[in-house]
């Protein structure tokens, strides 16, 4: 039989379902987004961090500047006090006789003081109101011991102070920055008024009575212990500090 047979027809692809499709183009735009944000996320972490930083700095200097301060007040009234204590024995009888202890005192040039601002006690020079000091000190220490305080330094030219400190500069100050040179400071015989004797003892303990101390870095275990060193601690901000 002579009948004709349709051609098979071409297949489309099957599209997929739109639900399907609008998932697809969700779930892409949700990867991009994270992909745009990782960035700005680590950005934003590294800001939050470098704040927290600045503020944890910020916080670590107004504490030291607080501690500093409050360092600094302590010091003023302890200078006060000393300097206090140091008016009230000038007050008292004077020891030493035409030395100007109740006038103003120089407080430098260092180690060129005007010989008319020193006086001699017990053999060494001292400033005015200093020497006025040690010698009522003497006085009372006479009295417990029956002999002065062995001294061997006070005042110190700035010349002395330069062939002390060439000759051993790891324990003289260098010249111009020591109490020597203004006349407030003395050094101990080591050998009779040591550190444990009682004389020692009886200076260390009576001496911010007349004014005279071991300044903290000198005390036995300070940072530069010099034990036989005392200062004229009245003198207040006058002194090398």
């Amino acid at each position: 039989m002579g009948g004709r047979h349709a051609a098979p027809g071409r297949r489309r692809a099957p599209r997929p379902p739109r639900r399907r499709l609008r998932r697809v183009v969700l779930v892409a735009g949700l990867v991009l987004v994270m992909l745009a944000s990782v960035p700005l996320v680590r950005d934003w972490r590294e800001a939050a961090a470098e704040h927290a930083r600045a503020e944890q700095a910020a916080q670590e200097i107004a504490s030291e500047a607080l501690r500093r301060e409050r360092l600094e007040e302590q010091a003023v009234a302890v200078s006060r006090s000393l300097h206090a204590a140091g008016r009230a024995r000038v007050g008292r009888q004077l020891v030493l006789t035409g030395c100007p202890s109740e006038q103003a005192q120089p407080s430098g040039p260092n180690g060129r003081l005007p010989a008319s601002a020193l006086c001699t006690v017990d053999g060494i020079e001292l400033r005015a109101d200093a020497a006025e000091a040690w010698a009522r000190l003497e006085e009372d220490f006479r009295a417990a011991f029956g002999r002065s305080p062995c001294v061997n330094n006070g005042y110190r030219s700035y010349a002395q102070q330069a062939s002390m400190y060439a000759a051993n500069p790891g324990l003289v100050a260098a010249p111009g920055t020591s109490n020597h040179g203004l006349g407030l400071a003395v050094d101990l015989c080591g050998a009779e008024e040591g550190p444990g004797s009682s004389t020692w003892t009886w200076l260390d303990s009576n001496g911010p009575a007349y004014g005279w101390g071991l300044p903290s870095w000198a005390r036995p275990g300070g940072s530069r212990a010099e034990p036989w060193h005392f200062e004229y601690l009245a003198a207040g901000g006058d002194r090398v500090q």
